[in-house]
């Protein structure tokens, strides 16, 4: 439902355009990403990054918009910081109040995905986490999240929800596990990669429900000198940006 392949083959062109870099640029446009956000960043053995985030960054900027870009990946505060720092130039991530004060989102999502509820199977309260119907009716629960969510910032503490914070998704999935949290709320696809994992089989479950629709959209520092290229952006994600250039490797 949402394969790299249907991403990269809806990004059709509409309309040709002629563009080119400015000259005055940098020549490499650095994308920084959550390191351990499987299956849409993750770092493999050899340190590379890769994942449908990384795909999806690189058909934009590179294939369409003729930028070479360098992919690193952080743990999620870091990299946050280094586009807010001026160190990185963008990353692929839910748009915040928070982050749009450093950043320039793009008009169009890239990705959206829906939210859902994992709950370990063996929970007591189980039955009740199944009646939950929005994320305002998690109050009489406690809820696992990671370090620089900027959707559970926006989203989960405004609630004033009892939240316990893990550094990463699989750091939340096991408080969930070990009966010290009741949940976690994050997007479907990510908690269905976890949730294949041999640590958390038989013992964690998706709950049937939706909660919200996640949006992930490409953003810019507005202090990168890349800033003024997130018109071209816009163009491509409306299906009205230049052609594809001929088929490469991440630069």
């Amino acid at each position: 439902m949402f394969s790299r392949r249907g991403f990269l083959g809806g990004l059709t062109v509409a309309t040709a355009l002629s563009w080119r870099p400015a000259q005055a640029r940098p020549a490499i446009f650095r994308m920084v990403y959550f390191r351990d956000f499987v299956p849409f960043s993750q770092v493999d053995d050899a340190g590379r990054v890769h994942g449908m985030f990384v795909d999806a960054a690189q058909s934009v900027l590179h294939d369409r918009l003729g930028q070479t870009v360098e992919h690193q990946a952080f743990p999620w505060a870091r990299a946050q910081a280094m586009v807010r720092g001026g160190e990185a130039d963008g990353f692929l991530t839910v748009p915040t109040p928070e982050r749009m004060a450093y950043v320039l989102a793009s008009a169009t999502p890239v990705f959206r995905f829906p939210m859902s509820i994992v709950a370990a199977r063996d929970n007591p309260r189980l039955d009740a986490l199944r009646r939950v119907r929005s994320l305002a009716d998690l109050a009489p629960f406690r809820v696992g999240h990671y370090i620089g969510s900027g959707w559970a910032e926006a989203h989960l503490r405004p609630l004033g929800l009892d939240i316990h914070w893990a550094t990463d998704l699989a750091g939340a999935l096991r408080l969930v596990a070990n009966g010290r949290v009741d949940a976690v709320v994050d997007n479907a696809v990510s908690l269905r990669h976890r949730l294949a994992d041999p640590e958390f089989a038989g013992r964690l479950s998706e709950l049937p429900h939706t909660l919200a629709q996640q949006p992930y959209h490409l953003c810019i520092g507005r202090s990168s000198p890349f800033a003024p290229l997130m018109a071209q952006v816009d163009m491509v994600l409306s299906g009205h940006g230049p052609a594809p250039l001929p088929a490469s490797k991440a630069s």
